[in-house]
């Protein structure tokens, strides 16, 4: 009875003694967990940026297909990294101005609105994807739902849209509606620094239409207002043309006489000679 008393002591005073070690041990996991976590999750964060950083440095080592193929790789791995849409672009990019594979851009810009539609960055892909649809695969009637859409979503360079939404309207030869595109930009933002191009293309349709005098009255605005601008000599020549075409041969030849800067000097001269061969059979007429 003794031993048996003496045995349960002891195996008492064992379980207590393991007790508070055990604890002890519980607890020190717990913390070392909750001071590891963090470190971790930062660890994880530093992850992505670094993969970016080293993407950036085979791009400035020229080895482009290396660098991609890390971009992807960051994407791919960590879509919710704050870095991720940014790495996503640059893959765009490369695609588009380095590889020159447009569709496989296209693809990975418009990935970027899917996956990130309130990014910063998907203004830029937008541009770019508009960009590759119009200059590139030349389907314009895509390129105006494009930059109607970028119209539509931001406040930012809506002159520049308007004005590529007419640009893609002209090369449809939708003459009219390319006309009356670039009379809305110039209605909504006609201090726009597109205002020289836009009376010089205008002016052109203009006089597509037959609407002579409001094509002078254009081309006009623009000799008057911006004697800077490279469209202004062409317009000067457009102006006499349209003289000549009324047969006010003198008052049209005065005017090609005075384009001394024309970027086309021989075709000045054959114009002036023609014209005074003209002026002289007209005299002998009379």
């Amino acid at each position: 009875m003794k031993k048996q008393l003496k045995q349960q002591t002891l195996d008492q005073q064992r379980a207590k003694s393991k007790k508070p070690r055990c604890c002890w041990l519980i607890l020190s996991l717990v913390l070392l967990a909750v001071v590891a976590w963090p470190v971790y999750q930062r660890y994880r964060l530093t992850v992505p940026q670094q993969l970016y950083n080293q993407g950036e440095k085979l791009e400035s080592l020229g080895q482009i297909a290396a660098a991609q193929k890390v971009y992807q790789q960051l994407y791919q791995q960590y879509p919710q990294a704050e870095i991720a849409p940014a790495a996503l672009l640059r893959s765009g990019s490369i695609w588009q101005h380095d590889r020159r594979q447009d569709q496989q851009a296209l693809r990975n810009y418009l990935q970027l609105e899917h996956d990130y539609p309130d990014n910063p960055l998907v203004q830029t892909a937008r541009e770019e994807a508009a960009r590759i649809v119009k200059y590139s695969l030349r389907d314009y009637s895509r390129a105006i739902e494009f930059y109607q859409h970028l119209l539509d979503s931001t406040t930012a360079r809506q002159d520049h849209y308007r004005y590529e939404i007419a640009d893609c309207y002209f090369r449809l030869d939708n003459y009219v509606q390319a006309r009356i595109e670039l009379e809305i930009l110039q209605q909504r933002y006609p201090q726009t620094e597109l205002l020289p191009e836009l009376l010089y293309r205008k002016g052109g349709l203009l006089l597509l239409e037959k609407r002579h005098d409001d094509a002078r009255r254009d081309w006009q605005q623009l000799i008057d207002q911006f004697p800077d601008s490279p469209y202004r000599v062409q317009a000067r020549f457009n102006l006499a043309k349209l003289l000549e075409e009324d047969d006010r041969l003198e008052e049209a030849l005065k005017q090609y006489q005075q384009l001394t800067d024309l970027p086309q000097p021989l075709i000045l001269e054959e114009k002036i000679e023609h014209l005074k061969q003209r002026i002289k059979k007209k005299k002998k007429v009379i």
